[in-house]
Formats: structure tokens, C-alpha cells, sequence
């Protein structure tokens, strides 16, 4: 992790790609399908990359973690060592999600 700049548990629990993939994931299980006006924003589109805005939000959780604006395709491979292959997957992860409680 210390790629991504997280040295300790604090920078763990506070990592933004991790936030922003537990927002996206928690507000994937409250999305209505097919509720989403055409041509609507939501402020998600600013923590993903072009191509994949607009996506429904049980689809981004099932991109690769770059598909978040700022990380490199690199990410994937080095995310994939631990198991965070996807974005549902990094933003339930376990040990972060306890850094978070840890640290607030």
C-alpha cells in the first residue's frame, strides 16, 4: 500500500479510493434500477473515469478499481495482491472499513 501513499492505519482508514468505493457500493444496494433520468449527473461521475460515467452503480462495483479517477491501470495488478479486484471489493474491505472505526 505504501505505492498508493497509506503508511499507517490512520491513512488506511481515511484512504479516498477506499471511500469512494464504499460510497458507491453502499449506495449500490439502495439504486432502483432504471430510475436514473438519461443524461443525469451524479457527483459519483466525479470519482470515476470518463468512460464509465453514467454507468448504473451495481455496474461501476463490478469495474476494476482504476476505473476511480486517479488510480492508474497499474493499481489493479498491485490492488490484486490483496485480494481487491473490483471496486465492491475495495470498498468492503475489511481492513479497511477497520482503520476507519479505529481511527474516528
Amino acid at each position: 500500500l505504501k505505492k498508493f501513499g497509506v503508511k499507517t492505519v490512520r491513512d488506511l482508514g481515511k484512504w479516498k479510493f477506499y471511500r469512494m468505493a464504499k460510497a458507491i457500493a453502499g449506495l449500490s444496494q439502495v439504486e432502483e434500477p432504471g430510475k436514473r433520468a438519461e443524461g443525469s449527473a451524479m457527483n459519483a461521475n466525479k470519482a470515476l473515469d470518463k468512460a464509465h460515467e453514467g454507468k448504473s452503480l451495481k455496474d461501476i462495483t463490478k469495474l476494476p478499481p482504476s476505473a476511480l479517477q486517479g488510480l492508474a491501470p497499474w493499481a489493479d495488478e498491485e490492488l490484486a495482491k490483496l485480494h481487491l479486484t473490483t471496486i465492491a471489493k475495495l470498498g468492503e474491505w475489511k481492513f479497511a472499513r477497520w482503520a476507519e472505526w479505529i481511527t474516528e
